[in-house]
């Protein structure tokens, strides 16, 4: 039954899109549009599709805050296919955004993603940068809450993780064993 809700959910919403898709384009509708689209997750064939029409509304809206989900959402689709320089470009976007409203919730994602895709490009220096950028802004009791923002995954244990491994691939091990303790 929860599984066929979910669903049955995005069935919904996808009707609600196809009823929004008129010749009217004015921003209430466009801010309709972007809070229904929905995605079954980053590896699902309708994924891309998604979040770049997200992005594109974001967009025709200024740079609102729902865009910066949405670059994310993008990003780990490109990482998940492992189209890692169009991911490296998005990433890019997101540090830019953050950087240019100096939150550390956003700042915190942003360099964990950009590590993370340094370290899968195989720029290991700059990938450690990154990751301990994050690693210096992050702190659990208010950044845990992005848990359940980006993914279910806490970006602070992530970037420990991708920090090990950058570590281990510098040539350092006994420095990526302690990071992964």
């Amino acid at each position: 039954m929860q599984r066929s809700a979910t669903v049955e959910a995005i069935g919904h919403f996808t009707t609600a899109i196809e009823v929004l898709q008129t010749p009217e384009d004015s921003p209430a509708r466009s801010q309709q549009e972007l809070a229904l689209q929905v995605t079954k997750g980053w590896a699902a064939p309708e994924a891309e599709h998604t979040y770049t029409r997200a992005q594109e509304l974001c967009k025709q809206m200024g740079e609102i805050p729902e865009l910066f989900p949405m670059l994310f959402g993008l990003q780990a689709v490109y990482i998940l296919r492992a189209e890692h320089k169009r991911a490296h470009e998005l990433c890019e976007q997101l540090l830019h955004f953050a950087q240019s409203r100096q939150d550390p919730a956003l700042l915190v994602v942003a360099h964990f993603a950009l590590g993370g895709v340094l370290f899968h490009l195989g720029e290991r220096a700059p990938a450690r940068i990154q990751l301990e950028q994050e690693s210096a802004l992050y702190d659990s009791q208010h950044h845990h809450s992005l848990t359940f923002s980006y993914g279910s995954f806490d970006p602070g244990v992530a970037s420990l993780s991708y920090a090990a491994k950058v570590l281990w691939h510098l040539g350092y091990p006994e420095q990526a064993l302690k990071r992964s303790r």
